[in-house]
């Protein structure tokens, strides 16, 4: 290397300085990538925190650094991809994989893991440390989809791998926060309107501010001349700020560990669909000339979500879609390194003190574009209409959500669903036992049945009869239709007939296909 070159990255006279990395796009990208992330943290703090009151030690001081630590290295590791590529090409234009903490996860982690471990429990470091134990475990499930995810692309329909995402998009993102805004719709329905402008509209409405930075300006500023938010809340923010330091815990991983199994059925499913969402943005990515490695993306994935753990954090992390839109922008890899400054804020508090500023209804917004956004890009991106899979796997996840906004209710009466006996809801027509069927593994079950149902609509009888006979292996274990997994549940044994029959039923179909011999 040349010793009067002061600039240690260059490349056939291509020189990469600090300031090669960022252009008027990768503002945009920031505020973007910003109100995506921060509308994540936006929520677990109201779950958590205002919600369930869990304390402030746990919430401030173990679980928003642990997401802070894991998602600063997450920065910095896509940032380096794509400056190492950059190099590799000769060029500067390369625009970095978008990452954050996983919307979808946030959710599912929150209302069908840690909420529910606390109320049963009352112990808030128990559900936090099975929280943790899960995000430990998903991380392993996405650095194993670096090496099997191709695999499971080419023998599984397309449609019913993301399916399920697709429908814990609409149901947990979408719906969940569709509810939030309309319960304060004087601050939040018109920040709503105009985030389903920008689905159409990428221009900046009013030019030099990023439509996503407008929105979170309108929603505020509603918020606080209509007096919902004041500076009582400011000031009890400010109180709260302090320097809050990750620390490691390994042991409490393990002690998770003790009480992950009944939640299998939700984490398998959903790091599958999460490597697999990975695995389309670095090819969508590939399409508009950034071609990073895939391998080494999903097991970077699953990397962040372990160190996330590691650190506290009980919500795995995820390259985002939206890569192709921020290349359109005009963004490079700058915005990642942007985004480590409100992450390092996390560490003196200051997450509360912007949910202070920013009412939590305003953040949903946000919440529900990106359900729709990822619902639409799964749709979009099917060979054929297989509407119909993805229809099929709401239904498991929209009972889930059912059933969890039911206990939610019940909770504050200090009752269950249990307690006034399940005969009374069948005498008033309601199949509140249905509910609870579809409920319990519904990720699980909304896979299978994608699966299923995309091997009819193919025609491929042989498959689909695999698939019918693997939902009777899982009803047999309870890891669906059953809170919890046993060998041969006596209330599962229904199930495990009816799938064998429906397996044996489409092997029937696939020799009278073969043979085309009626019967």
């Amino acid at each position: 290397m040349n010793k009067n070159n002061k600039n240690p990255c260059s490349l056939n006279g291509l020189k990469f300085g600090f300031a090669e990395h960022f252009s008027s796009g990768d503002i945009e990208a920031f505020f973007g990538v910003f109100a995506d992330v921060f509308s994540k943290i936006s929520v677990i703090i109201g779950v958590l925190l205002f919600g369930e009151k869990m304390p402030k030690e746990l919430v401030l001081g173990r679980i928003l650094p642990g997401i802070a630590a894991g998602s600063i290295l997450g920065c910095l590791i896509y940032f380096w991809e794509a400056h190492k590529l950059g190099i590799k090409e000769n060029r500067k234009d390369v625009t970095a994989l978008p990452f954050g903490v996983s919307s979808t996860h946030v959710f599912t982690w929150l209302f069908i893991i840690i909420v529910p471990v606390y109320r049963q429990t009352g112990d808030a470091y128990f559900a936090w440390q099975v929280g943790l134990a899960s995000c430990f475990c998903g991380g392993f499930v996405e650095i194993a989809g670096g090496f099997i995810a191709r695999p499971i692309k080419k023998f599984l329909p397309q449609a019913a791998l993301l399916s399920n995402m697709a429908a814990a998009s609409l149901i947990w993102l979408s719906f969940n926060s569709m509810t939030a805004i309309f319960s304060k719709p004087l601050i939040a329905v018109l920040p709503l309107f105009m985030a389903f402008l920008t689905l159409s509209w990428h221009k900046n409405f009013i030019r030099f501010i990023p439509n996503s930075a407008l929105i979170l300006l309108a929603g505020s500023l509603a918020a606080w001349l209509s007096g919902v938010s004041g500076t009582a809340q400011v000031q009890e923010a400010v109180n709260d700020t302090g320097l809050y330091l990750p620390s490691l815990y390994i042991k409490d991983i393990f002690l998770g560990l003790n009480r992950i199994t009944p939640y299998l059925s939700t984490i398998i499913p959903l790091q599958i669909a999460n490597f697999l969402v990975t695995m389309q943005a670095v090819e969508s990515a590939e399409t508009v000339g950034d071609a990073f490695n895939m391998r080494e993306t999903m097991i970077k994935d699953g990397i962040t979500s372990i160190v996330s753990a590691l650190f506290g954090s009980p919500f795995p992390t995820t390259v985002y879609y939206g890569h192709t839109g921020w290349k359109r922008s005009g963004a490079r890899s700058g915005y990642m390194l942007l985004l480590i400054l409100p992450y390092t804020a996390m560490f003196f508090g200051a997450s509360l003190l912007l949910s202070a500023v920013i009412p939590f209804e305003v953040i949903m917004v946000f919440l529900l574009t990106v359900g729709i956004t990822v619902a639409m890009k799964v749709q979009n991106d099917l060979p054929h209409d297989y509407s119909a899979v993805i229809y099929v796997s709401l239904f498991p996840i929209m009972a889930q959500y059912i059933t969890s906004l039911l206990d939610s209710v019940l909770h504050f009466f200090n009752s269950s669903i249990f307690s006034y006996g399940l005969e009374k809801f069948d005498a008033g027509g309601t199949a509140i036992r249905g509910l609870f069927y579809l409920s319990n593994g519904a990720f699980a079950s909304s896979f299978m049945y994608s699966v299923w149902i995309a091997y009819i609509l193919q025609k491929n009888y042989l498959r689909a009869a695999t698939a019918a006979f693997l939902l009777a292996v899982l009803s047999s274990v309870g890891f669906i239709h059953q809170p919890s997994l046993s060998w041969l549940p006596k209330d599962n044994i229904k199930f495990v007939l009816v799938y064998l029959l429906i397996g044996i039923f489409c092997f029937i179909l696939y020799k009278r296909n073969k043979s085309e011999i009626p019967l």
